[in-house]
């Protein structure tokens, strides 16, 4: 079956997976607007370190639901960006801390702010009663698959 043949209008997979695809090239369209020079796959490994201010790439990936041989590479681009920095653990050669540099931290507000504008334009149009129905139900359906996030925690 071709996209196009998706029954979309009777299919909760298809329709998330259409709104999450439209709505992941809308906010990397306003991070290159906005002069961010970022992936959303980096965007997410930024997400946790801001949060945690230092963490492993075990655990970046757990977060990112990326093997772990994914997030190496999107370290590796935001390390060679000065954006992050990665030590290895005294303790276990094997596991590396990774913490955010000064031009990191800088690029948390302009990115939140692009992604709060942008939740906001994504959402104009839905009713919030019918938005907080959504994302119950989606976060229904992820426990029913015995899919958490780290987000809906």
């Amino acid at each position: 079956m071709n996209r196009c043949e998706c029954p979309t209008d009777a299919s909760l997979g298809c329709m998330t997976n259409h709104a999450a695809y439209a709505a992941r090239n809308y906010l990397t369209r306003q991070l290159a607007l906005n002069g961010i020079d970022m992936t959303i796959e980096q965007f997410k490994v930024m997400v946790v370190l801001w949060k945690e201010g230092t963490s492993t790439q075990q655990n970046i990936a757990d977060f990112v639901g990326k093997d772990k041989t994914s997030v190496t590479r999107l370290i590796a681009g935001l390390e060679k960006r000065s954006l992050i920095q990665r030590a290895t653990a005294c303790t276990d050669k094997r596991c590396n801390h990774v913490t955010l540099t000064p031009q990191g931290i800088a690029l948390e507000k302009p990115t939140m702010d692009v992604l709060a504008k942008a939740t906001q334009y994504i959402h104009q149009e839905i009713d919030p009663d019918e938005l907080a129905i959504t994302l119950r139900v989606l976060k229904q359906m992820c426990l029913s698959l015995n899919y958490t996030s780290k987000e809906s925690e």
